[in-house]
């Protein structure tokens, strides 16, 4: 069986973004960043073709016709520039890929709030494996919906930023925008 996915590209000040689509269920199964565009198309086909299953291929083309995902695609744009964090739902999406594990820590990184951190700690206690910060790691690492699964907001143990697949700069700078944002909120 062929699945079908559509890819677009979007650019900000801040960083761009390489989307992902499921046609199926149009949901956003992939968001990656960065501003090179081929190097992203490049890493998301040899992901794409490194999960495929024995009864499935995906077959990725660019997305012509945006209007069905217009809204997703403006709203992670504004997820992106960090403008103001956005309401559950706003951008319909879905984990394709992950082990049982993954998929528990990324619901787990759902519940930090927008201009929060916690550490890799806190998240294993959350799923009741105190002793997988190192396994949690590996799980934000493997995260392929950049943002929406705020994997940017997990900290060392001594609550200084680690690793961040996008670069420590761009995830130091994500914190910030979103603090600056949760301070402009709080006023209102």
């Amino acid at each position: 069986m062929k699945e079908l996915l559509y890819y677009t590209f979007i650019e900000t000040e801040v960083t761009g973004a390489f989307l992902v689509f499921r046609e199926k269920t149009q949901n956003l199964v992939f968001a990656s960043l960065g501003n090179d565009k081929l190097f992203l198309l490049g890493k998301v086909e040899g992901f794409l073709k490194k999960h495929e299953k024995q009864d499935t291929m995906y077959d990725l083309q660019e997305l012509k016709e945006a209007e069905t995902y217009k809204k997703s695609i403006e709203n992670y744009t504004i997820c992106l520039e960090n403008k103001m964090p956005l309401p559950s739902g706003a951008i319909p999406f879905e984990f394709l890929f992950g082990t049982d594990f993954q998929r528990k820590v990324w619901n787990e990184l759902l519940n930090v709030e927008h201009g929060h951190v916690v550490t890799y700690g806190d998240i294993a206690k959350r799923i009741g494996k105190p002793t997988a910060a190192r396994s949690v790691g590996r799980a934000c690492g493997s995260n392929n919906l950049a943002l929406l699964v705020p994997c940017h907001r997990i900290v060392g143990s001594n609550r200084k930023l680690t690793g961040y697949k996008w670069s420590c700069k761009l995830k130091e700078q994500l914190l910030n925008n979103e603090k600056e944002n949760s301070l402009s909120l709080s006023r209102l």
